[in-house]
Formats: structure tokens, sequence, C-alpha cells
């Protein structure tokens, strides 16, 4: 089985993140206040995953601005089309070859489920998985029903973020590990997590190919 992320590892979620702060100009909003409301919106209090195009929208109706102009703008680069640009060139060959492996293919993305559904739909690359979930806490539980249901001899994890990784491993430890490190990352917090982890799905793509079965 293989089960894999979708922001940061298929998507290329820091570009669509630019794309919707250059959109917001238009409304007066500074790149400054973006990112600022931006890490507003992406928690609630208790630590669930709540990022969506409203409740920034609603942190920026605070500061002043208006509704309906963020959220057309938001809009703009949430369409179908323009989602579908973010995914990674190599993204749909390295689906692919993983459905080509003949193993259960899971996508697991920690986000909030409306927005993490319109960005993994209007990707176009829903249809290549056998289960797709999206949940706004950890990704634990998940994966113990994976794990219970689906008796796998091997099952990669596929991931950017180093720290919920180790807390997936040390449920799992079995589970075969690779990371995505995405390009805004540092190098050192990579290769101190000791998994291995690269920079394009094309060279994951060929580490599976060399490690699977």
């Amino acid at each position: 089985m293989f089960i894999v992320d979708f922001d940061d590892t298929l998507f290329d979620t820091q570009a669509f993140k630019e794309a919707r702060c250059r959109a917001l100009k238009e409304c007066g909003v500074s790149e400054e206040l973006f990112w600022e409301t931006y890490r507003q919106a992406r928690h609630s209090p208790d630590g669930l995953s709540t990022y969506s195009n409203n409740r920034h929208a609603e942190i920026l109706v605070e500061r002043g601005f208006e509704k309906a102009c963020v959220l057309d703008a938001f809009d703009r680069v949430s369409g179908e089309k323009q989602v579908a640009s973010f995914i990674f060139q190599d993204t749909k060959p390295f689906l692919e070859r993983l459905r080509s492996c003949q193993r259960p293919l899971v996508l697991l993305s920690l986000g909030d489920p409306a927005t993490q559904e319109m960005k993994v739909r209007g990707s176009g690359i829903h249809d290549y998985f056998d289960r797709v979930f999206f949940v706004d806490a950890g990704k634990v539980e998940v994966v113990a029903e994976l794990m219970a249901a689906v008796h796998e001899h091997e099952t990669w994890f596929i991931n950017d973020k180093v720290q919920e990784t180790k807390e997936v491993v040390k449920h799992f430890p079995t589970m075969r590990i690779v990371l995505k490190q995405p390009s805004v990352a540092l190098e050192a917090q990579y290769v101190e997590s000791g998994f291995p982890h690269f920079k394009t799905l094309s060279e994951i793509q060929a580490y599976v190919a060399k490690h699977f079965g």
C-alpha cells in the first residue's frame, strides 16, 4: 500500500499561496498582511486545520477589507484550470507508476476537508487513488484504520513534513518512509530526520522502484 500526502508533495502549495497573495493586491492587501492573516486562518484555537477561503476572508474583513473582493480574488486562483496548473510536472507520471505496482493507492491530506477536496479535484488527480481521506487533525488515526483493513506486507508513507512523519513512524515503525523536501524547506531538517528525502517526485519514483517489493 502507498499512502501519499497532497500539499507540497503532489501539489505546489507554496506557488498556490503566492498566487493568492498576488491576487489579493487588487483588494489592497499587502504581502505582509496576507501572510500574517494566512497564519491566523490556518488553525483553530484547539489546533484543528481550518484554513479556507471564507475563514481567511473573514479575518481580512476584521482588518477593514471587503469580503466580496477577497473571495473574488481567491476564486480567480481556485478555479479548476488554475488549480490544475499547480501540480508538479512529474505528479501524474509518479502516480501512474505507483498504480502500476498494483497496490492500494491512498491519498491522505491534512487540512479543512472542503478546501482540500476542492484542490484535489481541481488538480485532476482524484481518480488516481483507490481511497481519499481529508482530515483536519493528525493522520495517525487514519493510518491505523488503513493498516488494520489492508493486510499488506509493505506500506509506504510518502510525505513532506518531518515532524508529522515522525509521529506516524512512532506508531508504525515498520512503515517505509520517503520524504519530499519542499523548495522552501531547510535541508538540515531533512538530513537530521534520517529518512530518505528527495526534492522531486521523479527521484522518489526511482527510489521506490529500487526498493519496492
